[in-house]
């Protein structure tokens, strides 16, 4: 065992922490909505609370900065909140939940734990919003909304661009300003799951002008959003309230929730598992993985001003357009005008 602690201190010893750690914690939901990229996928099970407990403990023990727990549902978890109670040490946590088993209890809870709470909008009126998550979900939504407001916590609405809403995206960001909100995110529908069977997931044209409606209500209402799986947004955005992120430049480790730890928490891809497995164990293992390395040090777009920080935009949706991994990602607009397709790398 002291030589097996001692092996993995020194395989890590250079391999700094993940800046971002999203789990999805199970796929079981009390909503069935028409984008859900998690529910219908082979997993293998769910981690129990006390292996799920430990593994939190050693990512804020080695130093993550953000831990994103999700789902599915992570509500219908019963051990929820003593997995959140696990988290410490500076580590930033956040929870995605639709919200529908919102009670005064639960938030209270979230407040003191100073958990910022994601929750999905999606659109500015009620039929966008029911088109995608049901019937009689919005007065619902609207209620649990109010639940956290009038108890302090911190949420931020995601709205998940599509060919159905993303003409809503500006009075989206002005919905969100008015109930209170701290900010707002916004990300395409990916065409995984059953999306890919609806055939509305984004397209290049509604993401640009979902950005652009998006960008004119930031900074009308001086309020900051940030988009989410658009790093192509670089070449797009000129207004200090809307930031972007690129998987590519982050430090990313995604996690199922049977312990699978996956190139990408869209793709049935995994490079290690925290089933049997330390954390630091898995995080070397995917940073060892050959694919994922060679994904992460491709750029398939040299020329572009933002190629340091996109580089190359979403992988995942470059495999599912084009079956391979190294070409640029098919939403960027510069893309969009004119394809190009580059040698293959399988997955």
């Amino acid at each position: 065992m002291v030589i097996k602690i001692l092996e993995v201190m020194l395989m890590t010893s250079n391999l700094s922490p993940p800046e971002y750690m999203t789990w999805l914690l199970t796929s079981r939901c009390n909503l069935r909505c028409e984008h859900c990229y998690v529910s219908s996928r082979p997993w293998n099970g769910e981690l129990e609370g006390k292996r799920i407990i430990k593994i939190v403990e050693e990512a804020c023990e080695i130093g993550v900065e953000n831990l994103h727990l999700t789902g599915g549902e992570p509500i219908l978890r019963e051990d929820i909140f003593e997995i959140l109670k696990a988290a410490r040490n500076g580590t930033n946590v956040s929870l995605f939940t639709n919200l529908l088993s919102m009670d005064r209890e639960k938030a209270r809870k979230l407040g003191s734990l100073g958990v910022q709470v994601f929750t999905s909008i999606e659109g500015a009126t009620k039929e966008s919003h029911e088109a995608i998550r049901g019937e009689g979900t919005w007065d619902l939504l609207m209620r649990r909304i109010s639940i956290l407001r009038d108890e302090g916590v911190s949420f931020t609405p995601i709205f998940s661009v599509s060919r159905l809403n993303f003409k809503e995206a500006g009075e989206f960001i002005r919905l969100t300003e008015n109930l209170g909100a701290s900010s707002a995110l916004l990300l395409p529908v990916m065409p995984f799951g059953r999306a890919k069977d609806r055939g509305f997931e984004a397209d290049s044209y509604a993401c640009i002008k979902a950005i652009s409606l998006a960008e004119e209500a930031a900074e009308e209402l001086g309020f900051n959003i940030t988009l989410w799986c658009m790093p192509f947004a670089g070449i797009l955005v000129k207004s200090k309230y809307v930031s972007w992120d690129s998987c590519k430049s982050e430090r990313n480790m995604d996690i199922g929730p049977g312990g699978e730890v996956l190139i990408c928490d869209t793709l049935d891809v995994p490079a290690s598992s925290i089933r049997n497995k330390s954390l630091r164990e898995a995080w070397f293992e995917l940073n060892s993985n050959s694919l994922f390395t060679e994904i992460m040090n491709n750029n398939p777009c040299p020329d572009c001003p933002i190629r340091n920080v996109c580089r190359g935009g979403c992988y995942a949706r470059s495999y599912k357009k084009y079956g391979s991994f190294n070409n640029p990602d098919p939403l960027c607009p510069k893309v969009s005008q004119e394809i190009r397709v580059l040698p293959i790398l399988r997955g």
